[in-house]
């Protein structure tokens, strides 16, 4: 199994260590684009973008860096339960177009309780998994150019068309990391696992081993995010 590896973007602030919320240096679109015009040229696979409420709109920046990167992916952080799959899938046909298929999504179905509340999220951990399980349905049989009619515990469509296809078919690919024991029995059809994340609780010589080698039905390689330093 290959590896590829991909760069962080540090669009909260950079700082030189991994999972420290201290940031030595104030976030701007033109440093995130210095970032990954020089992931871009050093040859690295990738650049993952982050989401939450402390980093700037991840697709927006992505869309940003589309111009001044010509090989890098651009894996978009996606927290299904801030949008609709609808509009997801428009939003996602619209940048791996002007991306000419660099577009990949990391699916974030978790987060911090406080945060997501000011989010309007008000699921319980169990419950955003139903919730991104059900989005995703939706979403993909969108981008495969379906007319969808669905109606579940957390999202209704009906007659729903996403009328501007992608570049990658069906889909642009999905990613998904998580260490509870929900994110490690979560098996969608169609993932490819990055790393967790590190954090002081478990630091990443404990949490890696939970993704190698990756199960049978996950049918690409690992990803991992580097820190910026």
């Amino acid at each position: 199994m290959s590896l590829d590896i991909f760069w962080f973007l540090p669009t909260s602030g950079d700082t030189r260590y991994l999972g420290q919320s201290g940031s030595g240096r104030a976030v701007s679109n033109e440093y995130l684009r210095q970032i990954a015009v020089a992931a871009d040229n050093l040859g690295y696979d990738g650049i993952l973008i982050p989401t939450g409420s402390g980093c700037l709109d991840p697709w927006v920046t992505a869309s940003s860096l589309v111009p001044v990167t010509s090989r890098l992916k651009l894996l978009v952080a996606l927290r299904t339960a801030l949008t609709k799959p609808t509009a997801a899938a428009r939003m996602a046909a619209t940048l791996d177009q002007a991306s000419n298929g660099r577009l990949l999504l990391n699916v974030v179905a978790g987060g911090d309780s406080a945060e997501l509340a000011a989010d309007g999220i008000f699921l319980d951990h169990d419950q955003r998994y139903e919730e991104a399980s059900e989005f995703l349905h939706i979403w993909k049989r969108l981008l495969a150019g379906e007319t969808v009619s669905y109606a579940g515990k957390y999202h209704k469509v009906e007659n729903a068309q996403n009328f501007f296809e992608p570049v990658q078919k069906p889909a642009p690919p999905l990613y998904f990391g998580g260490s509870s024991n929900a994110a490690q029995t979560w098996r969608p059809s169609m993932w490819k696992p990055t790393s967790p994340g590190a954090s002081p609780r478990q630091p990443w010589p404990k949490k890696l081993p939970m993704y190698a080698p990756a199960p049978p039905d996950w049918a690409a390689p690992c990803v991992l995010a580097c820190a910026c330093m």
